[in-house]
């Protein structure tokens, strides 16, 4: 299985199970406040992740490179996402911002877990070059 698919398969089960569950209680607005919470970060850690297991022939230095702008797109892009939800009247603020540091914070570790079996294909600099 894609290591992708192995992030997105868990996260739209735990998040899917919250929101029905809110849902369920009369809390779509706590629903919605939750989904666009989880949205992002666990679509950048699966693209992310995707897009790292589509590389051959990684280096060490390449391999830090793509995770280091990795990162930093996904700073720039949450960052993004939180400046449009608190300017919208219809997200509810703390539902929002606890589902996104949650998210954020399970996702880019499952995402780090999973490369790893993925970085024992990087080449060394050193070894390359013998």
């Amino acid at each position: 299985m894609n290591p992708a698919l192995k992030i997105l398969v868990p996260a739209a089960l735990v998040n899917g199970l919250v929101i029905v569950g809110l849902f369920i209680t009369n809390r779509a607005a706590w629903a919605v406040a939750i989904l666009a919470g989880a949205l992002l970060p666990v679509a950048i850690s699966a693209v992310s992740l995707w897009l790292f297991s589509r590389q051959k022939r990684l280096t060490f230095k390449k391999a830090q490179a793509f995770m280091l702008y990795s990162f930093m797109a996904k700073i720039l892009l949450i960052g993004l996402w939180v400046v449009i939800m608190a300017t919208s009247e219809n997200v509810e603020l703390l539902p929002f911002i606890s589902s996104l540091l949650i998210n954020f914070l399970a996702w880019h570790l499952s995402e780090a877990y999973h490369i790893r079996p993925l970085l024992e294909q990087v080449v060394s600099e050193n070894l390359e070059s013998e």
